[in-house]
């Protein structure tokens, strides 16, 4: 790590007090705990409190450590559970069958949608600012990606096919528009292909709702864990590899199939074999970068990476926290190439209440959307942010600071 990143690499034991003292934690603003044990990581956190750190933030895993400790008063600022943020991730793109990606803003008020120009959308070759005319709900189109180019596009873009566009709407106006939009559908035949963390949290969270879950696990242990945690899911052990076995389940029938083998190469191929099965919606987790970027323009559409939602946690919380920056929440798209950034407008922004159209912003931005009062407003030139307004800014470049840092 020294060699390759520009840091100061201190070789010890995290929760030692002795190391912890020589890497200066009495005076660090943030400390991150992300060893692979949880226990490691709460005690090194605790430590790091009272020797004097301001903030800490703990990986924690376990379920049972999860539930326990949140919210406690155990000197820790936040936990990130990766593998839990994975399985609302998934979660959301179970809603609708059509989407490769969809993330909630402002406390999921306003939805970011990302979909493909396909044929059968009706999209290819419409002029954006004549698209809107075509629909009842209110939605604007702020990223199209063609090939390798990312473009923040105005109204005299044509959307051409093999386009993949990311669109904000409110949450009531985006299930109607997709519905319009492609064949969008609810999962209700789901195939989970290993028994992880995330296999566990994903059926958790499904329980709440009419979907059958199947989840196939190679481990037996694994298989009586998740027998024992779980009530509604069908747990079937055996090789989530096997293609006799995949048949056997009704791999076909399936609505929607989740790649959560421990192998990133596992993960793509199962995904490829269930999209040449014609499975409407297919999840592969992926965590290798370079992996993830190839299967940008593939037909693995669907492409999940825990390490990236861990990121985009942390990094917003670095940001808010530590940079005064006013920022709710923060979303890296289309690998890293843009953000999507939550703010919230106070009283020191430098263009309050003038209309969008007079304010000079900085290249390659635009507002997505304003909560205000809880209605959301998808903007024109003529509307304008007033103190306590909750923007949806997307943007290709990186590192907004403040909701100031927009403007030019």
């Amino acid at each position: 790590m020294l060699n390759k990143y520009d840091v100061m690499c201190i070789l010890g034991n995290g929760a030692a007090h002795e190391v912890l003292t020589e890497a200066g934690v009495d005076s660090a603003d943030l400390l991150i705990a992300y060893t692979p044990m949880d226990e490691l990581n709460i005690l090194c956190c605790m430590v790091a409190k009272k020797l004097g750190a301001k903030d800490s933030i703990a990986r924690v895993r376990t379920p049972e450590y999860f539930t326990l400790f949140q919210g406690k008063e155990l000197g820790l600022s936040m936990l990130v559970n990766p593998e839990y943020e994975t399985a609302l991730g998934i979660a959301r793109l179970l809603r609708h069958s059509a989407v490769i990606s969809i993330e909630p803003f402002a406390d999921g008020q306003v939805e970011l949608a990302e979909i493909k120009v396909s044929p059968e959308s009706g999209l290819d070759g419409i002029m954006l600012k004549d698209l809107q005319a075509q629909f009842i709900q209110k939605f604007l189109v702020c990223i199209v990606l063609r090939k390798e180019q990312t473009i923040i596009p105005d109204g005299n873009l044509t959307l051409i096919q093999g386009d993949r566009i990311y669109l904000t709407a409110s949450k009531n106006d985006m299930s109607p528009l997709l519905a319009k939009l492609t064949e969008d559908r609810w999962c209700r035949r789901l195939m989970i292909i290993g028994g992880n963390r995330v296999a566990y949290y994903l059926a958790q969270e499904l329980e709440k709702s009419s979907v059958d879950v199947k989840i196939i696990e190679i481990n037996p242990d694994k298989c009586r864990r998740l027998s024992q945690l779980l009530h509604k899911p069908n747990i079937i052990l055996g090789d989530g590899t096997n293609q006799e076995l995949l048949l056997e389940e009704d791999i076909d029938s399936m609505d929607a199939v989740v790649c959560q083998c421990g192998l990133d190469e596992q993960n793509i191929i199962l995904a490829m074999y269930a999209h040449s099965l014609n499975v409407k919606r297919v999840v592969a987790n992926v965590d290798k970068a370079d992996y993830y970027k190839m299967l940008q323009n593939t037909e693995v559409d669907s492409v999940v990476s825990t390490k990236r939602y861990t990121a985009d946690q942390i990094v917003r919380y670095v940001r808010d926290k530590h940079g005064r920056s006013g920022i709710n929440k923060l979303s890296s798209i289309i690998g890293d190439k843009a953000e999507a950034v939550e703010f919230t407008v106070e009283n020191d922004f430098g263009a309050l209440n003038i209309p969008l159209k007079n304010i000079k912003t900085i290249p390659n931005l635009l507002l997505a959307a304003i909560i205000r009062n809880k209605v959301t407003i998808i903007p024109s030139g003529d509307d304008y942010l007033q103190q306590g307004d909750r923007v949806l800014v997307v943007t290709t470049s990186r590192g907004l600071s403040n909701l100031n840092s927009i403007l030019d």
